[in-house]
């Protein structure tokens, strides 16, 4: 009998113990809720538009076909679609400034494949960038996992400079919020990751940063694939997270508000902005409706 009390105490023991850690990790959201809504690697079938103008605005490019069965591009969350938004005046020559291409490379693995190429080679405004972006018109997304493979260049300190900067991914609500992720380079050349949501979207308000993470622990990845994986969950209470990691470890992990009145109005989910002009490939892209 005592054995018995022994095994059983221990069997829930574990089980407790399991449930802690899944609330941990999870934050309450189950791995049941998570619907895979795209997937990509740019391979065969899928195709990039030539840049169309903007009559008095910018230019924008489609990426469109598929190469995994059953998702197409333009990528599409909650029926709102994304495509490659060129910020450079449309009377301008935008191949002058910003090219976009799909191109064979060598993946992680050593051997060929497709992947998407962000080049900006010179900047006509100091905002110049060539993100990904899906308007949403204010159609909260509560919850948002994205997956894909980026490659910097080997020579991204130089390009960006002493206290220079890349975005990685953003989301800017309709007038009060943006969650921002970086790259950053300090004034001794160290390169290291940097996260805030603040209120850059507040034409002419006073500038504030309601939180910021910093990592200079886990090493930038120079010239080389890595896998980068980014999750949200948006509220206006102490239950918010923003979870960001590279090739599975950790960088950013904060939880409180993600969230204050206004719902999300645009998400960048990979861009080429920054301090100077800049170029990275960007390959295997997951998007999910939570954590899978």
């Amino acid at each position: 009998m005592k054995i018995l009390q022994y095994l059983f105490l221990n069997v829930l023991i574990i089980v407790v113990f399991s449930g802690c850690v899944h609330s941990a990790l999870y934050d309450g959201v189950s791995d049941m809720d998570a619907d895979l809504l795209f997937k990509s690697g740019f391979e065969n079938g899928v195709i990039l538009n030539k840049p169309v103008a903007d009559d008095g605005g910018i230019w924008w490019q489609q990426i469109q076909g598929s190469d995994v069965e059953g998702f197409i591009w333009p990528i599409d969350i909650n029926g709102y679609k994304g495509e490659l938004q060129l910020i450079v005046d449309s009377t301008e020559n935008v191949d002058a400034y910003i090219e976009n291409r799909i191109e064979t490379v060598i993946g992680a693995d050593g051997t060929p494949t497709k992947a998407l190429h962000q080049i900006i080679k010179k900047k006509q405004y100091e905002y110049s960038q060539d993100p990904y972006i899906i308007y949403t018109d204010g159609n909260e997304i509560e919850n948002l996992y994205m997956k894909f493979s980026l490659k910097f260049p080997e020579n991204i300190s130089e390009l960006l400079g002493k206290d220079g900067w890349a975005v990685i991914n953003e989301f800017k609500t309709t007038g009060d919020y943006r969650l921002a992720l970086y790259v950053y380079q300090d004034n001794d050349n160290n390169l290291y990751w940097y996260a805030h949501g603040d209120n850059v979207v507040l034409d002419g308000a006073p500038y504030k940063e309601f939180w910021y993470r910093e990592n200079r622990n886990i090493p930038v990845p120079v010239g080389e694939w890595f896998d980068m994986e980014i999750y949200w969950h948006r509220s206006s209470q102490s239950d918010g997270r923003v979870w960001w990691a590279i090739d599975s470890e950790t960088i950013v992990d904060f939880y409180g508000q993600t969230k204050i009145n206004d719902p999300i109005n645009a998400v960048m989910l990979f861009t080429n902005y920054a301090s100077g002009p800049f170029y990275q490939w960007v390959d295997n892209i997951e998007i999910w409706s939570s954590l899978p």
